[in-house]
C-alpha cells in the first residue's frame, strides 16, 4: 500500500498538525540526503510515507503525500514571488507578517490577488517550508528581518478587513 496505489485509500485530511508533521518528516529526509535535487529518491519517499503514517496514525499513500508536497511547493513559490528581491520590507515577528504600506499591498494585489492572503499573516510553518523549498525554486528569495516602518503607525497598519491570513490551501 505504500506505493501510492490501492483501492481503499484513506482520504487525506490536511489539518495544520498533519501539514507540520509532513514538513518535519520531509526536512528529516532532506537532511539525510534523500532529496539530492528537487525530488525525493525512492528511498526518501518510502521513508516519508512510513514516518508520516507512524507519527500521525494515518495510512496515506505516496500519491497523497506527493500531491501535498506539490501543493506546499506552489504555496511557498507564491510567497517567494511576493517578497522576491524587495528592498525596504520588514517582518513583524509577533504577527509573523510583512510590514509594508497599504500602497505596496495594493500594487501587489493588482499583480496577483493571491498575494493578499499573506497581508496579515505570512505562511504557516515558514521555517519548515524554507528548509524544504528554498533551494529548489528558481527565483531570487530573501529572508525578511524585523523592521520598523513608521508609515504603518500613521494609518498604514494593514487592517483592511481582509483577515484570511496566510493559511495553507
Amino acid at each position: 500500500m505504500g506505493d501510492g496505489e490501492g483501492d481503499a485509500t484513506e482520504k487525506a485530511k490536511w489539518e495544520d498538525k498533519n501539514t507540520k508533521e509532513f514538513l518535519k518528516v520531509c526536512v528529516e529526509e532532506i537532511a539525510a540526503g534523500n532529496r539530492p535535487h528537487a525530488h525525493f529518491t525512492r528511498e526518501g519517499w518510502r521513508n516519508v510515507i512510513k514516518k508520516f503514517n507512524e507519527k500521525t496514525g494515518h495510512a496515506y499513500v505516496q500519491k497523497q503525500l506527493k500531491n501535498r508536497w506539490d501543493s506546499l511547493k506552489s504555496y511557498f513559490f507564491l510567497w517567494a514571488k511576493l517578497i522576491g528581491k524587495e528592498i525596504g520590507l520588514g517582518w513583524d515577528p509577533n504577527k509573523k507578517s510583512i510590514k509594508a504600506s497599504n500602497d505596496w499591498w495594493a500594487t501587489k494585489g493588482k499583480e496577483n490577488s493571491e498575494y493578499l492572503k499573506f497581508k496579515h499573516q505570512g505562511p504557516k510553518h515558514l521555517d519548515l517550508l524554507e528548509r524544504c523549498y528554498k533551494d529548489v525554486i528558481a527565483i531570487g528569495y530573501c529572508t525578511l528581518e524585523p523592521h520598523e516602518d513608521p508609515s504603518l503607525d500613521e494609518g498604514g497598519n494593514n487592517n483592511d478587513g481582509n483577515a484570511n491570513g496566510g493559511d495553507i490551501g
